[in-house]
């Protein structure tokens, strides 16, 4: 049996490497790497929670699309969220963008009929901007530790996305870590929401 998987992205953030497989028009969005995952990524078995390129929310009312998105998170085990370059808009609190009560939604238990639904599992996949580059979220640099060797640390710009993205990062209670040069570097598996480029 395949895993039911919901995926929160900035469906027309068109600031992302063009995919001609699953291209339409004259550059591609996020939502052309939701198309590429279900058919390249998922498992046959895997269902796609998310809405279908033909299934336009925008003409309900929020609490409609509310209603909506509650349904297919509930029913599903994992949320993928598409990190892209302009998945957040600066000029809109938080609160009034749908990616962030997404990600709240899928780490939520609930019960309906006497069914439980518990956290998803998170995972952040970063796309890749309009030049193949992910330096808008993801760089490295070069750190020497105490004893003087070189380490290649690899940083998350989480405080360039939503706070709830930032704040399920290197979240981990008592995470192994190491101060270099002033930075806080953090080995192994340290956030809820793992990571992934695509």
């Amino acid at each position: 049996m395949g895993t039911k998987i919901f995926v929160s992205y900035k469906y027309a953030d068109n600031d992302v490497a063009f995919l001609d497989e699953y291209n339409y028009g004259l550059y591609s969005t996020a939502r052309n790497y939701v198309d590429y995952l279900q058919n390249k990524k998922f498992s046959g078995d895997d269902l796609n929670k998310a809405e279908s390129d033909d299934e336009d929310l925008s003409r309900f009312k929020n609490d409609t699309i509310k209603s909506k998105l509650r349904d297919k998170i509930w029913d599903s085990s994992i949320t993928l969220v598409l990190i892209s370059p302009k998945m957040k808009d600066y000029g809109k609190p938080e609160e009034d963008q749908w990616i962030p009560w997404e990600v709240a939604y899928s780490l939520r238990t609930e019960t309906r009929n006497s069914q439980r639904s518990l956290p998803n599992g998170m995972i952040a996949i970063v796309l890749p901007d309009q030049s193949g580059s992910y330096d808008y979220f993801i760089t490295h640099e070069t750190l020497i530790d105490d004893s003087g060797e070189e380490n290649e640390v690899r940083t998350l710009h989480t405080d360039e996305t939503f706070e709830i993205i930032h704040e399920n990062m290197f979240n981990q209670k008592e995470p192994t870590t190491s101060i270099m040069q002033g930075h806080t570097v953090y080995f192994g598996e340290c956030s809820y929401m793992a990571d992934c480029k695509i």
